[in-house]
């Protein structure tokens, strides 16, 4: 339908500068800020090459502990047979990664599913692929959107498509319209601005068929799978830090502008009234101030014998001055102790451990290191929750597609947290202590539920032992302990 055409058009339009902010700050591509218009006149070109991208750290450290690990139809040999042969032949393990990466930098990402199309000669030499009879393919929201119903925010209207063509020297826009029961075929009318409602016509392809623009869908469904970190449209996970980002730059563009004067500081040498300046000193090269930036002039002269020497235990006598000094530059601390604080103001606002800024410094152990990523571990086991249900519609629908469609998807994903130190340990033990199943307590301290079910757990587990130093076991007289030795 035309209309819906325009309300996509519209939606994405609307959407997209958020878009394109979230990824110009996560590719680190944004401009410094300027307060004065006179200061960015004469000073923006110095930082266009320095680039301090931490903005993206709350996007890939997320990322890393979000793992897609394992998806299965339990107690059905057969429909996760064909789960592990399509997500083979569709290379997952690449490309679900970077599905979520863009879920989290955008807030949303799309994964489409459909049948191999025959037609292709692409999937005709993926002999894989072709056998698989399934293909999917990653998504950004800059060039797909899923409408959602008004009235019912958990029901899709339809899914917009838009890529650009180029024909005939021209630049087209080509759009798709997903339906329940049917995909509608668009291309924007030569010599109009895409966006109207006038300046859109049916895309017939190479067929004369007038009714060849509507393809029929026999699988009522939308076959595009929303991924998000919030609802009903996602919000980058780095959002927040945008602001510390730019206050970095700042801080550090501007420390970096002004490293020359370090090395070549700015100097001054007061002269007593009516001196002669050029008696014995370094004179100048030309006749006049205005000959002064002109290196080709025929003013210059030629360079007058200096009575003065430099190095090691000499004195430098400068007659007609009475004094000289140069301007201290800047303090590095200046601008270094505000990039740090606004570094811990990322960290903060972004729920993004301290040390994933600098992992240079003194990482957290132990109980601390829990604590310090106890807001992470918790947002990331949020965002598996929110992932949870595309992945499991994503599958249910890829078995329709194969004839085996099934009533359950088991997803799991890779432990938050895994369990690193002896203190992480000596809590696993006392959970199996109470009665915490070993299998439980052993797919909580990190390990796949796979690798688990293969471990003979019947065995008991000897208990975790702290080593005690021997100047601390306690004596029951210490004075005799004394006269002994």
């Amino acid at each position: 339908m035309l209309d819906d055409l325009i309300l996509g058009w519209q939606a994405m339009e609307e959407a997209l500068p958020e878009y394109e902010k979230a990824e110009a700050y996560f590719k680190g591509t944004v401009d410094e800020v300027f307060a004065s218009p006179r200061i960015r006149q004469a000073i923006a070109a110095t930082g266009e090459r320095y680039r301090f991208n931490l903005a993206k750290t709350p996007v890939t450290v997320l990322a890393n502990r979000v793992e897609l690990t394992a998806v299965t139809v339990p107690d059905d040999e057969t429909a996760s047979g064909l789960i592990e042969e399509v997500w083979g032949a569709n290379n997952m393990d690449t490309y679900y990664p970077d599905l979520l990466l863009k879920a989290f930098e955008y807030g949303d990402s799309y994964l489409m599913a459909w049948p191999v199309d025959e037609d292709d000669p692409t999937t005709m030499e993926d002999d894989e692929l072709y056998a698989a009879g399934v293909q999917l393919v990653v998504h950004s929201p800059l060039h797909v959107r899923v409408i959602y119903d008004p009235e019912n925010e958990r029901r899709k209207l339809f899914a917009i498509k838009r890529w650009k063509l180029r024909i005939d020297g021209e630049t087209r826009w080509r759009v798709d319209l997903y339906y329940p029961d049917r995909i509608e075929q668009w291309m924007s009318r030569k010599g109009c601005e895409a966006g109207s409602a006038d300046s859109w016509e049916p895309f017939l392809g190479d067929g004369e068929d007038p009714e060849s623009w509507i393809l029929d869908n026999p699988y009522n469904e939308i076959p595009f799978f929303h991924h998000r970190n919030a609802l009903p449209y996602g919000i980058p996970e780095h959002k927040d830090g945008y602001g510390c980002q730019d206050a970095i730059n700042k801080m550090l563009i501007t420390q970096l502008t002004t490293t020359d004067s370090h090395g070549w500081p700015q100097r001054y040498a007061l002269t007593d009234q009516g001196a002669e300046l050029d008696h014995n000193n370094d004179g100048p090269l030309w006749g006049d101030d205005a000959d002064a930036d002109d290196t080709t002039s025929s003013t210059r002269i030629k360079a007058p014998s200096s009575g003065l020497s430099g190095g090691p235990g000499t004195m430098l006598e400068l007659q007609g001055m009475k004094a000289v000094g140069q301007f201290a530059a800047a303090d590095p601390a200046v601008f270094t102790d505000p990039a740090q604080l606004y570094i811990r103001l990322m960290a903060q606002v972004t729920e993004t451990p301290l040390h994933a800024f600098d992992p240079s410094g003194d990482t957290p152990s132990g109980e601390s290191l829990k604590v310090a990523e106890a807001p992470l571990v918790k947002k990331a086991i949020n965002r598996e929750t929110m992932l949870k249900a595309p992945v499991q519609e994503t599958w249910k629908f890829v078995l329709r597609i194969l004839g085996q469609p099934v009533p359950r998807i088991d997803v799991r994903f890779a432990p938050a947290q895994a369990a690193t130190g002896k203190s992480d340990w000596e809590v696993v033990e006392l959970k199996q202590a109470v009665g915490v199943p070993k299998d439980q307590t052993l797919i909580e301290a990190g390990y796949e539920a796979d690798v688990v079910e293969g471990w003979d757990l019947s065995t008991p587990t000897p208990p975790v032992v702290a080593a005690v130093p021997a100047a601390a076991v306690p004596v029951e007289n210490p004075q005799m302990e004394a006269q002994d030795a």
